[in-house]
């Protein structure tokens, strides 16, 4: 099984069909570290992965794709979370990787794909180790991500990797106050918002 992240604000419905991809990301996108190199990005679920084939045939039509080996199938989540990292420090990142599940569990993401083997499938960006994290809402993601018990993982990744977060959106758009949040979080920790 696999999570293709998709550069471009759909997947194409011939690639869907033939894959037999899921498309489970159909609505706003919130950059939290980037750059972003997709630009606009839709995440599927391909349950065979005989169908990677089919978004290989058809990625160069977009700004960078990438799969992510899968854990678990995707549930009725509101949102996801995608982040590719560019790995900086192997070693120092150990204590981040140990610590994080029991953390996104208490926040009650499911975990859907954590660093396994990346397929790169189009565009320049390639990254080390990918995670797909399945949250109940947008709400629930920015809750995680700012939180005070995460901060001291967050600037142990933030030294260790070249870091990308975006949350997706199963559909409709994220709420003005909840992209204010988000900002406002990282200027008080001194990260621009990254779009």
């Amino acid at each position: 099984m696999h999570y293709v992240i998709w550069g471009a604000a759909e997947l194409p419905a011939d690639v869907a069909r033939t894959s037999g991809a899921q498309a489970l990301a159909g609505g706003d996108m919130l950059v939290l570290e980037g750059p972003w190199p997709l630009g606009p990005t839709a995440l599927a679920y391909l349950a065979d992965d005989k169908g990677l084939a089919a978004f290989r045939a058809k990625a160069s039509a977009t700004s960078g794709a990438f799969a992510v080996e899968g854990l678990a199938a995707p549930d009725a989540g509101g949102a996801f979370v995608v982040a590719a990292h560019r790995m900086l420090d192997p070693d120092g990142f150990r204590p981040y990787a140990d610590a994080i599940p029991d953390l996104l569990r208490r926040f009650g993401a499911r975990v859907l794909a954590r660093g396994g083997t990346i397929t790169h499938l189009a565009g320049d960006f390639a990254p080390d180790r990918g995670v797909v994290l399945e949250f109940a809402s947008a709400e629930a993601a920015v809750a995680f991500y700012t939180s005070e018990v995460y901060a001291p993982l967050l600037r142990l990744r933030w030294r260790t990797t070249d870091p990308r977060f975006v949350i997706l959106t199963r559909a409709g758009t994220l709420p003005a106050a909840l992209r204010a949040r988000a900002e406002d979080f990282l200027r008080a920790h001194g990260r621009p918002a990254a779009g």
